[in-house]
């Protein structure tokens, strides 16, 4: 629970030590927050859920930067609490609440993606639209798209654009 001194960080872990900094500093300061991903990853040939941090080697921690800085820099594992300057950079709690109403228990899952390769897509905004395409592959999770566009001749040129931007085709 947050207390009235108490603000938002962002602070930076080893690689893969979130959940072991987490535990550490949840016996000493107000509050932790490690936000997961739930997605499917190809694992020696097959489709395997995980849930991995959502931002790796960091976590939120909501602590007094007056008294408890020092705690939380020092605590085995933590590599650094993001900062400008000398002083710790807060973050908002907007940010801390939007992350987590966006997946119980911390685990965020990704919406499936609403095209797949091959499938026909137009563009509806943007100085493309009105231009059919292939869909080809999404960039970054799913928020980039790789389409191929037939050009004049039959070359196929490929093209990325925000995902936001397509339509199925029909």
């Amino acid at each position: 629970m947050q207390t009235a001194c108490s603000r938002w960080y962002l602070v930076r872990t080893k690689q893969y030590k979130e959940a072991t900094v987490q535990k550490i500093l949840s016996n000493g300061i107000a509050d932790t927050f490690l936000p997961r991903l739930r997605s499917e990853q190809r694992m020696w040939g097959r489709l395997t859920e995980t849930i991995t941090p959502l931002f790796p080697c960091y976590l939120f921690a909501s602590f007094n930067a007056k008294t408890e800085y020092h705690l939380v820099r020092t605590t085995c594992g933590v590599v650094d609490v993001l900062c400008t300057g000398d002083e710790p950079l807060e973050v908002d709690e907007a940010v801390i609440v939007e992350i987590k109403n966006r997946g119980p228990n911390g685990v965020v899952e990704l919406s499936q993606p609403a095209f797949n390769p091959g499938e026909p897509v137009n563009v509806v905004a943007g100085p493309l639209r009105g231009i059919s395409a292939v869909f080809d592959h999404y960039l970054s999770g799913s928020e980039r798209a790789a389409l191929l566009v037939d050009l004049i001749g039959r070359a196929n040129v490929r093209v990325i654009l925000p995902a936001r931007l397509l339509a199925a085709d029909g």
